[in-house]
């Protein structure tokens, strides 16, 4: 279920859009109760710079993702498959106070709440680090970017939130050993070869 803009108590004019990469096994896959849209849910490596595997009896090696799954891939899939796709993050960030990056849990889902903490890049880009992913906002202009974060009360070093909403854009899917070990297609022995 989507939150509008309307149905929040709180409206910023600092919105983001961040995608980062995964590869994760299926733990689960939905169809909704309206029979038109469905969901996933991944369990990834926490930090992919030291590899894609996890640990699943090491809470600290993976995360859960629960996304909305916009192009039906939870019709084609089943718990156990592993994928690798896009986790595409998106919402409106507010200053808080703040003195760390954090996550509530170990679910990454629509309405979880995450601190990140702001960076200005240079004098038309934004950066906010939230852990998990980063999201780099754009601005028009200098001044344009001083009036907002001016605005939000918002600039370097200050700690933002949000309530992220989460969709999955699903590139493949298989076996542990394809997905992980970056194989995009399998020709079979001596075949295509003189």
């Amino acid at each position: 279920m989507r939150v509008t803009v309307a149905e929040k108590p709180w409206v910023s004019s600092l919105s983001f859009e961040a995608a980062f990469p995964v590869r994760g096994k299926v733990l689960q896959a939905v169809l909704c109760d309206c029979e038109e849209e469905g969901d996933l849910r991944v369990r990834v490596a926490r930090d992919p710079a030291h590899g894609w595997d996890y640990d699943p009896k090491n809470r600290d090696s993976f995360l859960d993702v629960h996304a909305f799954d916009p192009k039906g891939f939870y019709l084609r899939v089943r718990p156990g498959d592993w994928v690798e796709a896009d986790v595409v993050c998106f919402g409106y960030l507010r200053k808080v106070w703040a003195n760390r990056i954090e996550m509530q849990g170990n679910l990454l889902m629509d309405g979880t709440r995450l601190i990140g903490r702001a960076a200005e890049v240079d004098d038309r880009h934004l950066s906010v680090d939230f852990g998990v992913f980063k999201a780099n906002l754009g601005f028009e202009n200098p001044e344009q970017m001083k009036k907002v974060l001016k605005g939000e009360r918002v600039k370097d070093g200050t700690f933002v939130e949000t309530d992220v909403d989460v969709d999955i854009e699903v590139h493949r899917h298989g076996a542990k050993e394809d997905v992980l070990g970056g194989l995009r297609r399998r020709f079979p022995a001596g075949k295509g070869r003189r």
